[in-house]
């Protein structure tokens, strides 16, 4: 009998030990892979709140240093619009300094006159005059010869039951040959240096030059 139990100390390769040893190492590798699949979860998880916080704060610091930067009209509108008149009213988010150039022409290189402001300040006014009745306008607001707002447009009112405005009388010039000239005649002028239509002399033919046509 002793030699029985001695044997039944050795291990036997036929009993059921290994396959339950197998079947304890097999229900711990599933464990483990759930385990990487968790932790490769929150680093990516992690990864993107990190890739959004980084791009959020690159948006802000833009936008923060233009505004602080830079000029940019706010709340743009016109009031008080007569036939030869209009304010334009805007504020900016600091006190700048801007001027408006205004024309009959819809593209920036045709808005060749311009009304600049005294001084800065947060809250503006800026009347454009004198101005032609019935006339479509554009403007659009400049920071130092830059534009900062979009162009827009207004229409002047027409002259109310006939009214004619006074005109003052000055020493200019007519233009030479043909006497009758039309809005439109100095309007297909307006940017040049004809000097048959730059009535005041100043270099350039512009709204002012009609004006001072219809004094004579």
């Amino acid at each position: 009998m002793d030699q029985q139990q001695n044997k039944d100390q050795f291990f036997n390769p036929l009993s059921v030990s290994p396959p339950q040893t197998a079947a304890a190492l097999g229900s711990e590798m599933p464990k483990k892979k759930l385990t990487i699949n968790k932790n490769f979860f929150l680093v990516g998880f992690f990864l993107l709140i990190l890739a959004g916080l980084v791009y959020g704060l690159n948006r802000f610091t833009g936008l923060f240093s233009k505004a602080a930067g830079e000029c940019f009209p706010e709340s743009v509108k016109e009031a008080d619009l007569s036939p030869n008149s209009v304010d334009i009213l805007f504020s900016t988010n600091k006190a700048c300094q801007l001027e408006i150039a205004y024309g009959t022409g819809n593209q920036t290189e045709a808005l060749l006159l311009q009304v600049p402001e005294s001084m800065a300040s947060l809250n503006h006014r800026i009347r454009l005059t004198p101005l032609l009745p019935s006339t479509t306008y554009y403007y659009q607001i400049k920071s130092a010869g830059k534009a900062v707002g979009e162009i827009r447009n207004f229409l002047t009112l027409p002259l109310s039951g006939g009214a004619v405005p006074t005109i003052v009388k000055s020493p200019t010039v007519a233009p030479t040959g043909v006497k009758n000239y039309t809005f439109e005649d100095f309007q297909a002028k307006f940017g040049t240096t004809d000097t048959t239509f730059d009535i005041d002399k100043n270099g350039v033919v512009n709204t002012f030059d009609w004006f001072e046509y219809q004094k004579q």
